[in-house]
């Protein structure tokens, strides 16, 4: 458009500047803030693992093509109204939103990210804007106030960024397990333990991740069941699928279990090792032992226990609350622990689950009390 009041030339200068500049600190806080991690996974599916990421390096690096997109085409449409000069960013905003849309089929496919035809749906409004805005001339006067032409363009943007966020992959497990996933690889072990605290739906590989975060800083035995353990002994340890992650998961945790081939992930074989290994570490026995509390197996997690005849002079509390419970269950079991204070706990804990009530209530102030322990696991866990 031509306009021959100096004051609005100007502004038509400004204005695809203000425009590029909100583009380049939205983009490249969108991704370095809250999708650098599924930037990461993008980034190492493309690669085929050939290439190291380097998360503000490749934040840049993409906020930075995407604005060359947006200038590019903001200077092929400056025949655009100057109220609606906002709308040529539509393509970076949506190419960013194409970005961060990436699904992970390990995941169960629980990234919420659009089909292709909403992506089609969009472009096709876009086009339809600029057949209409080449046959509209500008309505404003040249004599209008600024607020006339600026604001109009703030609010496109504004809407612009929304529905990138919503074109974007925002769930919450999906992001929680790949930053995770992160925290560890840099041996960010209690930042791992925080993060999976918020999840109260974790997905296998959360778990796993969470396991070895709590081998790594001692608390197994104290500490697993204050997490969500939905998947049994298998979520100790991660899937096959877990290969595909941006970081080699099986390899993590097998290099912390002492075992190095990255090649055999199955839960079986990973147990296999751990069982009948040549050079048993601590973290080994810990996982053992857990696996079979995960599986509701006292009898083989007594004899595994066991150092000789004999129980171990420490024991973490989970496998005291475990030998507690199995002699509740069965008085002649072997062998017995003595241990008053926590034995009286066990009994608050039973009294509780048979109070007359419904279940879903008892199950409730069980949880409430005693949701940090390996009972509750044992008779309300998934």
């Amino acid at each position: 458009m031509n306009y021959t009041n100096p004051q609005i030339q100007r502004l038509a200068r400004r204005i695809p500047f203000l425009c590029a500049a909100y583009f380049a600190v939205f983009a490249f806080c969108y991704l370095w803030f809250f999708q650098i991690d599924l930037l990461a996974q993008v980034h190492f599916h493309y690669s085929q693992e050939q290439a190291a990421f380097h998360p503000l390096f490749a934040s840049l690096l993409s906020a930075f093509l995407l604005l060359v997109v947006g200038i590019f085409a903001s200077l092929h449409l400056r025949w655009l109204p100057l109220r609606t000069t906002a709308i040529a960013w539509l393509p970076s905003f949506l190419l960013l939103g194409l970005l961060t849309h990436w699904r992970m089929p390990q995941f169960g496919d629980t990234g919420h990210a659009p089909d292709w035809y909403v992506y089609a749906a969009l472009v096709g409004v876009f086009l339809l804007f600029l057949l209409l805005a080449r046959r509209v001339t500008d309505s404003s006067k040249e004599h209008s106030s600024l607020s006339t032409y600026l604001w109009p363009n703030f609010l496109i943007l504004i809407l612009l960024s929304v529905m990138t966020v919503c074109l974007g992959n925002t769930d919450q497990r999906l992001h929680r397990t790949l930053h995770s996933a992160t925290l560890a690889n840099e041996g960010r072990y209690d930042d791992v333990l925080r993060v999976a605290r918020h999840e109260h739906y974790p997905t296998r590989q959360l778990t796993a991740l969470t396991a070895l975060s709590l081998s790594q800083t001692g608390q197994l035995g104290e500490a697993l069941f204050q997490y969500p353990q939905p998947y049994a002994a298998d979520g100790l340890l991660p899937a096959e699928a877990d290969t595909s992650l941006f970081i080699s998961l099986p390899h993590l945790v097998g290099c912390h279990l002492g075992y190095q081939k990255t090649d055999r992930t199955l839960t079986e074989l990973f147990f296999s090792v751990i069982t009948h290994g040549p050079r048993r570490r601590p973290q080994q026995r810990d996982y053992e032992l857990c696996a079979s509390l995960l599986n509701r197996d006292l009898e083989a997690f007594a004899q595994q226990v066991l150092q000789g005849d004999t129980l171990p002079a420490s024991l973490p509390s989970h496998y005291r609350e475990a030998l507690v419970l199995r002699q509740q269950l069965d008085t002649l079991a072997q062998p017995q622990l003595t241990d008053s204070l926590l034995t009286l706990r066990y009994h608050e804990f039973d009294s509780l689950r048979h109070l007359p009530a419904s279940q879903s209530l008892r199950q409730l102030r069980c949880l409430r009390r005693f949701g940090d322990t390996y009972w509750a696991y044992y008779f309300f866990g998934d």
